[in-house]
């Protein structure tokens, strides 16, 4: 089972497409109605393709619903709370840095990207999602680039290091929930970090190498403790 990033497109100068109708407007509250559109169909769709994914494929998934579909709906749960978690807070995370540097940033998804992801976890139970970007507009520098970027894969970090108290302290079957929310931003931060566009490393690497080294390190050694130790606390 794989997991691609989103991340963030490269910046445009000029006008964008016309597909980002919402580019100098003023949005009402946090998200534009468009963007807000973009991101519910992201997560319904990878929260199904996870889904079905965890169980193998649609096949698996639909012989353990008529047996125990309770199983089936706490699994659909974590893969709702892992997208929530390793995919949107990671969008958003690129979008408000973005927009604290005073660009246009809204979430686009990618049609074609949800449409292999459903039908690759439906058909051989696999897993590799490339749900979209944060597409941004404005005038920034290099190290302004660069921390728009390394934001996402630290937030994942970041929700990975709350929830191993919880998994530490809960156990049991809420334990091996959480393990699938901490493997997932884990994976998406380290995936997002490899040095090749359009992926988030490529662009820190750009911005300063020595950030990109600490930063990639730490992320392996928390993928190690997660691997190695976490799993004897469940």
């Amino acid at each position: 089972m794989g997991m691609g990033g989103g991340g963030q497109s490269s910046i445009f100068a000029g006008e964008p497409p016309v597909y980002y109708q919402s580019y100098g407007q003023e949005p009402k509250g946090m998200l534009s109605a468009e963007e807000k559109k973009n991101i519910l169909i992201a997560i319904v769709a990878l929260t199904a393709a996870l889904t079905m994914a965890m169980f193998g494929g649609f096949f698996n998934m639909q012989v353990e619903f008529k047996e125990e579909p309770w199983v089936v709906g706490y699994i659909a749960l974590v893969a709702f709370v892992s997208t929530a978690t390793a995919f949107f807070l990671h969008e958003m995370a690129h979008k408000f840095v973005a927009q604290h540097y005073g660009c246009w940033a809204e979430f686009r998804y990618s049609q074609q990207g949800l449409l292999i992801a459903l039908v690759l976890a439906a058909i051989a139970g696999f897993l590799f999602a490339a749900p979209g970007a944060v597409y941004i507009a404005g005038r920034i520098d290099k190290r302004q680039n660069g921390i728009i970027s390394i934001a996402g894969p630290l937030t994942n970090v970041a929700v990975a290091a709350a929830a191993i108290p919880i998994l530490i302290i809960m156990g049991g079957i809420v334990a091996a929930g959480f393990y699938t929310v901490i493997y997932f931003n884990v994976f998406l931060a380290i995936f997002n970090m490899i040095p090749v566009m359009p992926l988030d490393g490529a662009k820190v690497v750009r911005w300063n190498i020595g950030v990109y080294i600490g930063t990639l390190a730490a992320m392996g050694a928390l993928m190690y403790f997660v691997f190695v130790y976490l799993p004897d606390y469940m």
